[in-house]
């Protein structure tokens, strides 16, 4: 049986969308891990999540589940992520450029 996609949203704003088989547990996996995940990753130069902000998950509509589909298909194709869908989810917003001093290493 393929999983539900679920997008969360931050006051709203809907930010990221991922795979899990029930509302609850989604909501369990934002409440324990994707919620303090959210003040790790910043837009606008603002993180998505300021630890404050109401939290919600819901159904993926139909335009986000192509974003993840879409995504999920050209990480498939680069090769940075198995079959196995599972743990993939999409941001569905622009996020600010890490400085990626450990995958730029030069030796």
């Amino acid at each position: 049986m393929p999983m539900t996609l679920f997008t969360v949203e931050v006051a709203g704003r809907p930010v990221l969308v991922f795979a899990e088989e029930t509302r609850d547990s989604a909501e369990e996996l934002l409440s324990t891990l994707i919620g303090p995940d959210l003040q790790e990753f910043e837009s606008e130069g603002r993180p998505l999540w300021d630890g404050e902000a109401a939290l919600a998950v819901r159904e993926a509509d139909e335009a986000e589940t192509t974003r993840w589909e879409e995504g999920l298909a050209d990480a498939q194709e680069s090769g940075s992520i198995g079959e196995d869908a599972d743990d993939f989810a999409v941001f569905l917003v622009e996020l600010d450029e890490e400085d990626e001093d450990e995958d730029s290493e030069e030796g």
